[in-house]
């Protein structure tokens, strides 16, 4: 399989979430043949552009997140950036403590480090990077 990408530059609200799930679902089930994974890389846009959206830049609409994907034989790579003013990942909550176990909220982050391969915080946490190892 030959290199793939598309990229997305899209307002920060609700429909930017709903559309990048359906548009990951069409590029990842098409690229990917394993359907346990093509799902996990949906899930991992959802929590990765719902961040972006929400956390980084407020839903301020007139702020923008970019959203990239990536495929080919070796990996896929979903690249979210937002236009907030960053943050540090060590400086969030432990969804395991026992005081947020029953807590509603708190665990993207937790989920994508336990999906993905690799995730990768830039420009001061407003670009997340996760990567998937397809072989």
């Amino acid at each position: 399989m030959a290199s793939r990408s598309i990229t997305f530059v899209l307002p920060s609200d609700f429909r930017t979430i709903e559309r990048m799930v359906d548009e990951a679902e069409q590029f990842f089930s098409a690229l990917v043949a394993d359907e346990e994974t093509a799902y996990n890389l949906v899930l991992l846009t959802s929590e990765a552009v719902t961040n972006g959206v929400e956390h980084g830049n407020a839903f301020e609409e007139d702020k923008k997140v970019t959203i990239t994907f990536e495929c080919d034989e070796q990996a896929a790579t979903i690249s979210v950036t937002d236009e907030g003013s960053g943050f540090a990942p060590d400086g969030v909550a432990d969804p395991m403590s026992s005081d947020r176990m029953m807590a509603d909220r708190g665990r993207g982050l937790f989920l994508m480090e336990q999906i993905a391969d690799e995730v990768r915080f830039e420009e001061h946490g407003r670009r997340v990077v996760l990567v998937v190892k397809l072989a």
